[in-house]
């Protein structure tokens, strides 16, 4: 069963609960009155009518005939609506009249029961009142309800008894009453099925809902649930909403890790291989074959050249996994230091050709680990280096907000930009192997500014030049 359902169910078992206590303490309530108002009619009627009774049977002393003539006079008076009379005498019934008949019939012609009631026990306990006290009960006949009043008259030993038929007055409550529970009825049956819509339609949002962490649990992560309002349920889909698109950010995040991972493995094992396949192949020529030792001095100084590549991919490699793993210490990089170390490291290393270096560094200092700091300029002037011709121009500008590397080499095209932080890309396929290089060193580049929280900002023109700007914006 749906939580919709079964806070329906509730909720109109308790608003059916509630309205039929309210209407039956209502209608209970209504017919007490109802009651209350007919006794007290019949009281002023018997009350009216004892009293004058009383001081006329005072005076007749007893006699019959004069008692059988004043009750004949008073039920002829007073007998103008459904109304019954009875005279006792102690136990002894002795006049009556039928209902709205002004007949009388008196003990003297035989003895007289009451019409009204069946049993004796109750009769007697409504008619054996005490001096100055009276009784007013509703008795039903026939279908028909009365009301009984009686009480004696003064000390004359006499009790009156009158009943008035009442049914029209308390069957006017009645009639209103069977309206109202059809009322009552109709309004149970409006209010369930508006309670069955409404309730529908304010839990709907949990049946999306519902199906909705279905699908996230399934994997779909790309549903998305319709948020209107601000109450709680509003609130709850805009968390699942943002819930969904952090896991859904952090799924494609790994799956383009796992991507990278896989695409770096290849790309590795691609690059790995070309120099081991040339190393085997010039090792076999040097051993099973006889060549001049000026073709065995070509083919060594390939096999070093190869295998130093090699050394250096697996080196860079080491460097990327350890900036990875490692915690990394921090310490104030004088920006003059800097670029006369790296001055003095272009002079050695990058000395076959004949480039123009400018190093340029102001005041201050960089913050960062050293070591990585000083392979992250090297690795972008070792591009340079390796981008221009012989007459090249390479220029390093060091501040304290940022630095710029700036060459007229070969350029790159837009395609290669997308690309160049990918490892063991290039534009030129045969590059590297012509010109040197892993093909990770804007890979390890990309690392180390990421470590630094620096931005890197490439521009780049085909046969114009390049020009890296490096924004420290941390630390």
């Amino acid at each position: 069963m749906k939580i919709w359902e079964k806070i329906y169910l509730v909720v109109i078992a308790l608003f059916l609960l509630v309205l039929n206590t309210c209407n039956i303490l209502i209608f209970r309530s209504s017919y007490e009155k109802s009651v209350d108002l007919v006794k007290q009619a019949a009281e002023s009627s018997w009350k009216y009518m004892a009293i004058s009774m009383t001081e006329d049977l005072s005076e007749i002393e007893n006699e019959r005939t004069a008692e059988w003539q004043l009750f004949q006079s008073y039920v002829s008076n007073y007998c103008t609506r459904q109304c019954a009379f009875e005279l006792w005498r102690g136990q002894e019934l002795r006049e009556r009249s039928g209902i709205a008949d002004q007949i009388t019939y008196s003990s003297s012609e035989g003895t007289l029961g009451s019409e009204f009631w069946a049993d004796k026990k109750e009769q007697e306990e409504v008619l054996g009142l005490e001096e100055g006290k009276g009784k007013i009960t509703i008795l039903e006949r026939e279908g028909e309800k009365y009301s009984c009043t009686a009480g004696r008259l003064g000390t004359t030993g006499y009790q009156l008894v009158i009943y008035e038929n009442v049914s029209e007055a308390l069957r006017v409550w009645e009639s209103q009453m069977i309206t109202f529970v059809w009322m009552e009825m109709a309004a149970s049956l409006l209010m369930a099925v508006l309670l069955y819509h409404i309730i529908r339609r304010f839990l709907e949002p949990v049946s999306r809902i519902s199906k909705i962490t279905g699908k996230i649990a399934a994997g779909d992560y790309t549903c998305h649930l319709e948020v209107k309002g601000n109450d709680e349920l509003s609130g709850l889909a805009r968390d699942i909403n943002h819930m969904t698109e952090q896991v859904r950010e952090t799924v494609e995040y790994k799956e383009a890790q796992a991507r990278q991972k896989q695409e770096f493995i290849y790309a590795l094992s691609h690059e790995m291989r070309t120099p081991l396949t040339s190393v085997r192949g010039y090792a076999e020529l040097v051993r099973n074959t006889d060549v001049s030792p000026e073709k065995q001095l070509e083919y060594m100084d390939y096999i070093v050249r190869e295998s130093g590549r090699m050394v250096e991919i697996t080196e860079t490699l080491r460097q990327v996994m350890l900036l990875r793993q490692e915690e990394m210490e921090t310490e104030e990089i004088p920006l003059g230091d800097l670029a006369g170390w790296l001055q003095q490291m272009a002079d050695r290393q990058l000395a076959g050709k004949d480039i123009v270096w400018k190093f340029e560094a102001g005041k201050g200092a960089v913050t960062g680990n050293r070591i990585l700091v000083e392979i992250f300029f090297l690795n972008l002037l070792r591009n340079s280096y390796h981008a221009c011709r012989d007459d090249g121009m390479i220029s390093l500008c060091l501040g304290e907000k940022k630095a710029v590397i700036e060459d007229n080499g070969t350029g790159m095209t837009k395609e290669c930009l997308e690309h160049i932080y990918e490892p063991f890309y290039r534009e030129d396929k045969s590059r590297s192997r012509r010109l040197g290089g892993s093909g990770l060193g804007m890979y390890l580049c990309h690392y180390i500014a990421d470590r630094h929280n620096w931005e890197m900002k490439i521009g780049s023109e085909k046969g114009v030049g390049t020009i890296i700007e490096v924004y420290f914006t941390t630390i």
